[in-house]
Order: C-alpha cells, then sequence, then structure tokens
C-alpha cells in the first residue's frame, strides 16, 4: 500500500495549499498550512491583485481522527491593489 505523506494530502485538498507542519498537543492535531496561489482576484472589480498587504493566521477546527482534535491553521496573505502613478 502507497504511503500518502502529509504535503501530498495537502495538495489533494487544495493545489494551492503549502504543508508547513504538524504537532499534537494532549487531545489535539494542529496542521501548519500556508497559501501559495499566485492569482488572486478581486470579487468586487474583477482585478487581479499583486501586493500583499500583509499576512494573518486563520485557524478552524476539523472533523476528528481517532478521537483526536484537529485545528487547521493556515498562514493567508491580505492582498491590496497596487496605486498606479
Amino acid at each position: 500500500m502507497r504511503q500518502i505523506y502529509m504535503d501530498e494530502f495537502v495538495k489533494i485538498l487544495d493545489k494551492n495549499l503549502e504543508y508547513v507542519d504538524h504537532s499534537i498537543a494532549k487531545d489535539t492535531i494542529y496542521i501548519d498550512m500556508f497559501s501559495i496561489g499566485k492569482d488572486v482576484v478581486c470579487p468586487y472589480r474583477n482585478a487581479s491583485l499583486t501586493r500583499v498587504h500583509s499576512r494573518y493566521k486563520r485557524s478552524s477546527q476539523d472533523l476528528p481522527v481517532q478521537d483526536e482534535k484537529v485545528m487547521i491553521i493556515l498562514d493567508n496573505r491580505k492582498m491590496f491593489y497596487a496605486n498606479p502613478k
């Protein structure tokens, strides 16, 4: 049987995510990922955003795995428009 590593599993979930690390503390599995998507389109202006304003972490709880809680921590980018001069 082929073993699937965590980075391959994350790519199956979303090709724009990159696996960083995981850890287990008490009864929780923490999975750290970050976004590597290049093309970001503003849903309001339908324009491409290219500049990174800042980065922030977003976490969400997923379904348990073998009675362990699963927390996904995503390092995300906040984008903004480049002002033309």
